[in-house]
């Protein structure tokens, strides 16, 4: 009788040390599982600019497209002080970016940022013929790039700016070594003449200076 109490208590402990261990195993996949999501979740990927205020985002894998809307409030004719901003870096952008507005945004794009097989940039206005009737002089949005790969192809009027790698705008490779060696920056601006867009390229430096380029 002893042998057989002690062979059953036995088959109990293992029992409950197999349910034991079961339940410790699920209990930590779930929590594996609640963090994944939780990971997920925490990816934002609409950002809606504020006139006056920069926005700034690194070190983020955005596998969707991301939204940069611009706040109304950013015009035509705005002061610097009303431009909304945002400062991307360390950011691999695998869906893509669209910035949703019509004026007044500097978009910027770090040294550290990528774009996936396929992703692009893209612009579209808020305020139907909004970009037919934008000029040079308008404050106009803004792409700045600093890292390599960007396309961008949109209908709306807007620049792109690079300090240095090459920018695709529209089907077109714009070089800054080529069109803009001797300064800082290069500028593509996208310009409505009547019904078809033009292409003006600018050689900008840190002091302003503007030169229009053939």
């Amino acid at each position: 009788m002893k042998k057989i109490l002690t062979i059953l208590m036995a088959a109990m402990l293992l029992a409950l040390c197999a349910c034991s261990g079961t339940d410790v195993q699920d209990d930590a996949d779930t929590a594996q599982a609640d963090n994944t999501g939780a990971d997920a979740a925490e990816v934002q990927y609409d950002y809606q600019l504020k006139a006056g205020e920069q926005t700034e985002v690194y070190d983020v894998t955005f596998e969707e497209m991301v939204t940069v809307t611009v706040d109304p409030a950013s015009t035509r004719d705005g002061s610097n002080d009303l431009r909304s901003n945002i400062y991307f870096d360390n950011c691999t952008f695998n869906g893509g970016l669209t910035i949703v507005g019509d004026y007044h945004a500097m978009v910027s794009l770090g040294g550290g940022c990528s774009f996936g097989d396929g992703s692009i940039v893209t612009c579209k206005e808020v305020t139907p013929g909004a970009a037919q009737e934008t000029t040079l002089e308008d404050n106009l949005i803004k792409v700045f790039v600093s890292c390599e790969g960007v396309t961008v192809q949109t209908e709306s009027a807007i620049g792109v700016l690079t300090d240095g790698p090459d920018i695709t705008f529209n089907g077109t490779t714009y070089s800054k070594k080529e069109l803009a060696p001797d300064t800082d920056f290069l500028g593509v601006y996208g310009i409505y003449e009547g019904d078809a867009m033009t292409y003006v390229k600018l050689a900008i430096g840190e002091d302003d200076s503007v030169e229009f380029l053939g």
